[in-house]
This record gives C-alpha cells, sequence and structure tokens, in this order.
C-alpha cells in the first residue's frame, strides 16, 4: 500500500483593490466647518469726556468698525418702566442711549447715522464711572459682558452677540456736546447738577458757572447762548417727558 501523499495547504492571499476616493479638497483650499458660529463678535470702546466720571460707549460691529451695533434691543429694555430698573441696577455704568452728534453738520440738533445712507440714528453708551470705585477697564468689560448676556434672550435678540471690551480713550477729554445733540447735553446737564441738595437750583445758578458750561457746552459762550435761549418752561420741564431716560 502506498504512502499517503502529502500536500501543503496553500493560503491564497488576495488583495481587494481599495476604491478610489476622490479628493474634494487639496493642501491650500479653505476649509468651511459644519459648524459655524452664528455670535456676531461687537466692540466696545470708551472715551472719557471733559465731565467727571462721564464717558461716552462706542459700539461697532468687529467686522466693519465705521458701523454701530444694533443697540435698539438694549436701549428698549433699559427704557422699558418696569425691567429698566432691575437692568440699570445690573449694568450698574450705563446710564442712558442717546443720539451721537454728526460733527461734520455739527449743528447740534442733526445724528449721525449708523452708517453712510442709513435712516437708523448711530446711539451711543452714556456712562458714569467712578474711577475711586472701580478701574475703567472693569467698568468696560462689565458692561461688555452685560450686553453680551441680554442678547442671548431669544425674546431680545434672533441670534446672541459677544461684546468685548476693547479700550479707554482718555487723553484729551472733550466737551460733552462733541458726543451728543444739544438738547440732550442739557437734559444730563440739569439731571447730574441740578439735583435735590445741589448748590445749583435754578439756571440761572447753572449759566454762573464757566467750568459747568466749558465741561458740557465746549466754551462758556455757547453754554450760555444754548440755555438762555430756552424757555423757562422748557427748562423747567426738560426730563419730564423723558426722566426715566436718566436713572
Amino acid at each position: 500500500m502506498g504512502k499517503p501523499v502529502k500536500t501543503k495547504n496553500k493560503t491564497k492571499t488576495t488583495t481587494s483593490a481599495s476604491p478610489t476616493k476622490k479628493l474634494y479638497w487639496k493642501p491650500g483650499d479653505p476649509v468651511i466647518s459644519s459648524n459655524v458660529s452664528k455670535v456676531r463678535e461687537m466692540n466696545l470702546d470708551l472715551v472719557k469726556t471733559g465731565v467727571d466720571g462721564v464717558y461716552i460707549g462706542f459700539c461697532t460691529k468687529a467686522w466693519a468698525p465705521d458701523e454701530s451695533a444694533y443697540l435698539f434691543p438694549m436701549e428698549k429694555g433699559l427704557n422699558d418702566m418696569e425691567e429698566g430698573q432691575d437692568l440699570a441696577k445690573e449694568w450698574k455704568y450705563v446710564y442712558s442711549f442717546l443720539p451721537r452728534r454728526d460733527t461734520d453738520n455739527d449743528d447740534g440738533i442733526t445724528p449721525m447715522k449708523t452708517k453712510k445712507g442709513s435712516k437708523w440714528d448711530w446711539k451711543v453708551v452714556l456712562c458714569f464711572i467712578d474711577e475711586a470705585d472701580t478701574s475703567i477697564e472693569k467698568a468696560g468689560r462689565h458692561i461688555a459682558h452685560c450686553f453680551s448676556k441680554f442678547t442671548r434672550n431669544k425674546d431680545v435678540m434672533e441670534n446672541p452677540e459677544k461684546y468685548t471690551f476693547n479700550n479707554c480713550f482718555h487723553d484729551n477729554p472733550q466737551p460733552l456736546n462733541h458726543y451728543l445733540l444739544d438738547l440732550d447735553v442739557a437734559k444730563v446737564l440739569k439731571s447730574l447738577v441740578c439735583h435735590e441738595g445741589s448748590e445749583y437750583t435754578t439756571k440761572e445758578d447753572v449759566l454762573q458757572d464757566d467750568e459747568i458750561m466749558e465741561a458740557f457746552f465746549g466754551t462758556s459762550e455757547d453754554g450760555r447762548a444754548y440755555l438762555e435761549d430756552m424757555e423757562e418752561e422748557d427748562w423747567d420741564f426738560l426730563l419730564d417727558d423723558g426722566d426715566h431716560l436718566f436713572h
């Protein structure tokens, strides 16, 4: 009987061809994220004015620094008769939102627009900051944080916005009417200077103080000319039609 013939088990190696993938992207091409953030970046800058403790806040778009940010929701919230008081406490340094003076026209009654060709007025933020109590940087960061937080409310903004405090310009402070319309300057003056317990109880008291006139209106002559031209009745009721704007 013959011996069994041994055979080696041969393992046949097969290589499956990998499907060739088309390369849609090559180095140097822009990468588009599928998770695009809807948060828009805004900047906040503060400018020191000639009135002690009063700063003007400029909110601008990070991608278009010559255009104003959309501040209407914040202004509406602060002016609300009920919720506005709570916001005033939380925002702390924010006094009101007022039209920015058009310095090119510079007639004292024309506001600057949010951008060229726009019908909307550019609003600035009137801020009170006591440097003995806090630093300007800390106050600026606080305001930016509060605005960012406020825009996350779906009832306020469709998409949230991120405000970042950028800078404070404190060299060569300008009088308040460099930034605001004359009537608003008069309102701020009366609100700050002619409060209860102040030595300035009448318009005449204010007119006698050159330092006050210069800080608010640039020169004592310009300040006196504007306030003297204002009827006494208009001065007496200067804040009555909008005193809720001035907390």
